[in-house]
């Protein structure tokens, strides 16, 4: 868990900062271990299994469109 909370705080920062801009890859890269890690949390903990892989769905559904979009608007 810890390891999560961390790549997903690294992710956030990364997103938010106007300075840092992510390629593809690295974007990708985040999403899909976010993913992954909801993957294990719903092994980990069965009764969270309808949250753990709606999560996994929506971190597998972010778009990258969507976060150059989202950094041209903290350039406005």
């Amino acid at each position: 868990m810890k390891d999560f909370d961390s790549l997903f705080f690294e992710f956030f920062k990364k997103k938010n900062d106007p300075n840092i801009f992510l390629t593809k890859t690295e974007f990708y890269n985040y999403t899909v271990q976010i993913a992954a890690f909801s993957d294990r949390l719903a092994k980990l903990y069965p009764d969270q299994k309808v949250v753990a892989e709606k999560n996994k769905e929506n971190w597998l559904s972010e778009k990258y469109e969507d976060y150059l979009e989202y950094k041209a608007s903290q350039k406005k």
